[in-house]
């Protein structure tokens, strides 16, 4: 099953003029084109480089954007996405590749052994606090060139397995095993299920097109298995 998916995220060769297949720091030009393709809104950002761009998935808005870091782990530009999918508020799962989580667990384990503390510091960013408060999680589906790249840190597995489906772990996988996979698999990554949202991080190392298309995949993909396999539950009347 999963390499029919994968397969299927793959697709067909891209034409390196629409910007796809160009290792090239993405044109103006080219962005709109890419823009207007997706049929996606778009808001002008004065920055060089900075975009915000949304649209709806299932009925709930999303938005990518792309600014400055505001983690200390991205260097340089920051691609970030949010889906406003109303999913299950109690569902809590955080999702990051390899690398970022080895980087961040040294640094919390430094950050409280340095200052003697004894629980976690809540200046801490969102993901190093859940990454000291909930255990790495995986099940038997999960293929192992996954749980090589990327851990899957929850605080209930089962929330866990009904948000990092097949398509989404295809998206991910295709990413850190196809071209440019090596540099991929080490550009910091994190999703974050949380408070009914799904939210992502990720360095824009290149500045390419295909960094943002990546994203932009990856973000509906797991907005979409959010809405569809976590939906929150009816409220009582």
């Amino acid at each position: 099953m999963f390499d029919r998916i994968r397969q299927a995220f793959a697709g067909a060769p891209s034409d390196s003029s629409d910007g796809l297949s160009s290792n090239q720091p993405v044109t103006g030009a080219q962005l709109a084109r890419w823009i207007a393709d997706q049929h996606l809104s778009s808001v002008p950002q004065a920055g060089a480089g900075h975009f915000d761009v949304g649209g709806e998935i299932l009925g709930h808005p999303w938005r990518l954007e792309c600014g400055a870091s505001t983690r200390d782990y991205i260097l340089g530009l920051e691609l970030r996405g949010r889906a406003d999918v109303k999913a299950d508020p109690d569902a809590a799962v955080l999702l990051l590749n390899r690398p970022l989580r080895d980087a961040l667990e040294r640094h919390a384990y430094n950050a409280i052994t340095d200052n003697l503390q004894t629980s976690v510091d809540a200046r801490m960013p969102e993901e190093m606090r859940w990454l000291s408060m909930f255990d790495e999680v995986s099940w038997p589906e999960l293929p192992s060139s996954f749980v090589r790249h990327f851990a899957v840190v929850a605080e209930r597995i089962d929330h866990a397995e009904r948000w990092v489906h097949a398509h989404l772990v295809s998206a991910l996988l295709n990413a850190v095993e196809g071209e440019q996979g090596a540099l991929r698999s080490e550009t910091p990554m994190v999703l974050m299920l949380a408070r009914g949202h799904v939210y992502l991080r990720t360095e824009h190392t290149r500045r390419t097109l295909a960094e943002i298309a990546h994203a932009h995949a990856v973000l509906v993909t797991a907005a979409q298995a959010a809405a569809q396999n976590l939906p929150a539950p009816p409220l009582d009347l």
